[in-house]
């Protein structure tokens, strides 16, 4: 029986979801009201309250759930975060979450979506994805440039790709669009153009 309930809760959580991000899209987050999430998620205000306090909550909620998937990921392939050289296999799972959630994750970075989402995010993939392997005290001696500044230069790029791949329909697979982030990270885009001889 509660089987049955948690697969209950999970599917009305779905559905909450879904029907915010549609109605994210058609008319933007502010103009988005509680009576149109229920009634386009087809439950009862009750329903709505009894998980989330408000619209506010409920979008953060799905963000902070969206986030944590991130640093899941992060965590299953700690073992081989040891040089930028071994990013191809992070890369690969973090695209394949992005396209399952790419819906939620194009709605939100979108002008109509939450502004502070971006940030969020780019915070988040420096975080999980190379703030330890850059910070580390090796690699922090041999490093020209701020942290802060490198921090900003890789995420703001990778987000950008990520947001043109969405635009665009998600026409590559995940799998290459890791090697292409991957690529770009460790050549630089100068490299990566053919603009430059490699060695």
């Amino acid at each position: 029986m509660e089987k049955k309930q948690d697969l209950r809760v999970t599917k009305t959580l779905e559905a909450i979801r879904n029907a915010l991000i549609q109605l994210m899209e058609e008319k933007g987050f502010e103009a988005v009201t509680i009576k149109d999430i229920t009634e386009k998620a087809r439950i009862n205000r009750s329903t709505f309250y009894a998980h989330y306090q408000d619209k506010y909550h409920c979008l953060s909620s799905h963000e902070s759930e969206f986030m944590a998937g991130i640093t899941d990921i992060a965590k299953r392939h700690a073992a081989i975060r040891n040089t930028f050289g071994d990013s191809l296999p992070i890369a690969i799972d973090i695209f394949q979450y992005f396209y399952r959630n790419r819906d939620f994750l194009r709605v939100l970075l979108s002008p109509k979506g939450d502004p502070a989402f971006q940030s969020r995010l780019k915070q988040t993939m420096w975080e999980q994805l190379y703030e330890r392997t850059a910070a580390s005290p090796a690699r922090a001696k041999r490093m020209p440039i701020s942290p802060e500044y490198v921090a900003s230069y890789v995420s703001g790029a990778h987000l950008s790709v990520i947001q043109y791949w969405l635009d665009n329909g998600c026409k590559e697979s995940p799998e290459v669009m890791a090697r292409t982030l991957s690529l770009l990270t460790v050549k630089g885009p100068v490299l990566a153009a053919g603009l430059l001889e490699n060695g």
